[in-house]
């Protein structure tokens, strides 16, 4: 059972009277929604360009983790396609089930695009299933306890030359985060478990040593910046 945090950090995603436009327009950090495709497009060129062992061929059983309303799912698609590549599934892993239905209802339900509820603990995939799986400007809303957990989960659930490709907020970011919006507003929401776009920033070395030492990944590769991206597997 989730506890009040993870409800509360989940909820601004899981609005059942709002609009898939509504939504669009509301969660992308104001980029204009005819430039959503092409955003899209950069994320997952970082996703399959960063790191050279993330072989695109290979990609047959794909997770996204937080797809929002399933324009990265889409891209991937693309990218694979124009590739002459294509995966199996694709599918989207959500705690809010309006977003889901969005993203259900963005994408036409069609291969290979999946949607999969979890309650934010225990991904509902067997062992060793995913051969990439990958989230990107999602995570930073989680709190942090959920995302170790999350680490220990994809563990499991990866291939073992399977990868992850992972996306995060560095600690860097925090000076024009603070001009956007008071770090005392932030934390009072999170201490009051109010709804709202939640952020939580890390560090290379954090993620080094609880990627590696704590949750056992024999491969990991960060890149480290604004943003951090990572990249493991359980294979060395």
């Amino acid at each position: 059972m989730t506890d009040a945090s993870v409800r509360s950090a989940a909820r601004t995603w899981d609005d059942p009277t709002e609009s898939l436009e509504a939504t669009n327009a509301r969660i992308h950090d104001g980029v204009p929604l005819d430039q959503l495709e092409q955003r899209a497009d950069t994320y997952v060129a970082s996703i399959f360009g960063r790191f050279a062992r993330v072989d695109p061929a290979a990609a047959k059983s794909i997770l996204e983790i937080g797809p929002g309303t399933g324009f990265i799912m889409e891209a991937v698609d693309r990218y694979l396609r124009e590739r002459g590549l294509a995966a199996d599934t694709i599918t989207g892993l959500d705690i809010a089930p309006n977003m889901l239905a969005k993203a259900r209802e963005r994408t036409g339900g069609r291969p290979p695009f999946e949607f999969l509820r979890y309650d934010g603990i225990h991904v509902p995939i067997p062992d060793e299933s995913v051969d990439l799986a990958y989230s990107v400007a999602a995570l930073q809303h989680v709190p942090k306890l959920y995302v170790y957990h999350l680490f220990l989960e994809l563990q499991r659930i990866l291939k073992p030359g399977g990868y992850a490709v992972l996306h995060f907020l560095s600690f860097r970011l925090i000076p024009s985060h603070i001009k956007l919006e008071p770090w005392v507003t932030e934390i009072r929401r999170q201490l009051n478990n109010e709804t709202g776009h939640w952020h939580h920033f890390y560090a290379a070395e954090e993620l080094l040593y609880v990627l590696r030492d704590a949750t056992g990944f024999s491969y990991v590769d960060i890149h480290d910046g604004d943003s951090l991206w990572v990249c493991v597997s359980k294979t060395a």
